[in-house]
C-alpha cells in the first residue's frame, strides 16, 4: 500500500450508484411515498435499502439489522416459514409490501399488503411483465427448470426466446454474459435482470419491486391477482424428502425415467426431461420435478399446476414413484 500498489475503496457506493442510475427509477419509487418493512435476516443487506433510498419519500422499517453471528437463531432463507415477523408487521403497520434478503443478500423473498408470501416465481413474473410493458425492454428469460410456467407464458405473449437450464444460477450467468437476457433466475431467490452482473442481487430486486408497486399505484396484492389472472392461474409447492442413505443420483434418475406413468394426477405426461433429475410434463401446462441431491440425503419434490389440490396429487405421486412414500 505504502508503494501505491494496493488502493482501499468502498465498492458500497459505487454499488448503489449503479443501481440507481443505470436499473432502478428513483423517481418512481420517491413520487410512491411507499411504506416498507424490510428484514435483512441480520445479513449483509443490512441497511442497505434504508441507504440506497435515504433521498426519497418512502419510509422504511428495518427487521434483524444489526450483526447477530447466529443469524437471531433462524436460517436466513427468505421463505415464509422464515419470515413471521416480516409477515407481522408488514399486517401491524398497514405497509405496502415487505421485502428480505438471505445471508449474503442474494436472494430475495416478498410480502405484500396482505401479509401474503410472494414467492421469487411471482417475483420473476412481475418484473418480466413490468420490465416489457413499462419499459419497454426486451431480450430472453432464463429460469431454471424448477421455476414457474407463468414465465413460459410470458414468453410466449411477449414474443420472447426461453431457455430453461438446470437449476444453479451458473448456467444463467453464462447466459447472461454470452446472450441478450432481460432476466435470468431460479426458484431458490436468485434474480438478476440486463444491464446487471451475472449474479443473483436481492437488492436490485426488492428495488424493483418497489418501483413496480410505486409504478401501479395499486397494492401489491392486486397486481399479482392480474398476473394469475393473465398468466395464471398456477399453484407451487416444494417438498423436499430427507432420506436415510445417500441415494445414487444417475440411479434414481434412470428410474423415474424407465418408470415414467402415462398420467399424473389425472393429465396425461407429454415429455420427460432428465437434464437435472426428472421432469414430467403434463397435457394441462403442469409439470412434477424429481431432484436427487448431489450433495446431501435429500429427495427434492416441485410440483405446479392450476391449483393446490393438483399440486398435492402430484406430490403424492412423485413420493409413489421415487419409493419414498
Amino acid at each position: 500500500q505504502e508503494q501505491g500498489l494496493i488502493e482501499k475503496f468502498d465498492p458500497a457506493w459505487p454499488y448503489y450508484e449503479h443501481l440507481t442510475t443505470n436499473l432502478i427509477n428513483m423517481d418512481i419509487i420517491h413520487n410512491g411515498e411507499l411504506a416498507i418493512v424490510v428484514d435483512s435476516m441480520y445479513g449483509s443487506g443490512r441497511g442497505v435499502f434504508g441507504e440506497v433510498v435515504s433521498r426519497t419519500r418512502t419510509k422504511i422499517h428495518e427487521l434483524h439489522n444489526d450483526l447477530h453471528p447466529g443469524f437471531g437463531g433462524v436460517h436466513p432463507e427468505p421463505l415464509a416459514k422464515n419470515l413471521k415477523a416480516l409477515i407481522a408487521t408488514v399486517q401491524n403497520e398497514n405497509a405496502h409490501l415487505g421485502v428480505a434478503t438471505d445471508g449474503d443478500a442474494d436472494r430475495i423473498g416478498a410480502v405484500d399488503d396482505r401479509g401474503n408470501f410472494v414467492d421469487p416465481h411471482t417475483i420473476m413474473a412481475l418484473s418480466v411483465r413490468y420490465l416489457v410493458e413499462r419499459r419497454g425492454l426486451s431480450g430472453a428469460i432464463a429460469k431454471t427448470i424448477s421455476s414457474t410456467l407463468m414465465l413460459n407464458r410470458l414468453a410466449k405473449k411477449y414474443g420472447l426466446a426461453l431457455h430453461e437450464t438446470p437449476v444453479g444460477f451458473d448456467v444463467i450467468a453464462d447466459l447472461m454474459i454470452n446472450d441478450d437476457i432481460l432476466l435470468g433466475g431460479e426458484e431458490s431467490g436468485s434474480i438478476s435482470i440486463k444491464g446487471h452482473i451475472p449474479e443473483g442481487d436481492g437488492i436490485l430486486m426488492g428495488l424493483l419491486l418497489m418501483e413496480i408497486v410505486a409504478d401501479a399505484g395499486v397494492p401489491l396484492s392486486e397486481l399479482i391477482a392480474d398476473l394469475q389472472r393473465n398468466f395464471g392461474p398456477t399453484c407451487y409447492k416444494r417438498h423436499d424428502f430427507r432420506l436415510k442413505t445417500f441415494v445414487e443420483k444417475s440411479e434414481m434418475v434412470k428410474k423415474l425415467v424407465n418408470d415414467a406413468p402415462e398420467t399424473i394426477a389425472g393429465e396425461s405426461v407429454v415429455k420427460v426431461d432428465s437434464d437435472d433429475g426428472v421432469k414430467y410434463y403434463l397435457a394441462d401446462d403442469s409439470w412434477l420435478l424429481i431432484r436427487p441431491s448431489g450433495t446431501e440425503p435429500v429427495l427434492r419434490f416441485y410440483a405446479e399446476a392450476s391449483d393446490s389440490r393438483a399440486v398435492e396429487a402430484m406430490l403424492v405421486k412423485g413420493r409413489e414413484l421415487a419409493g419414498v412414500d
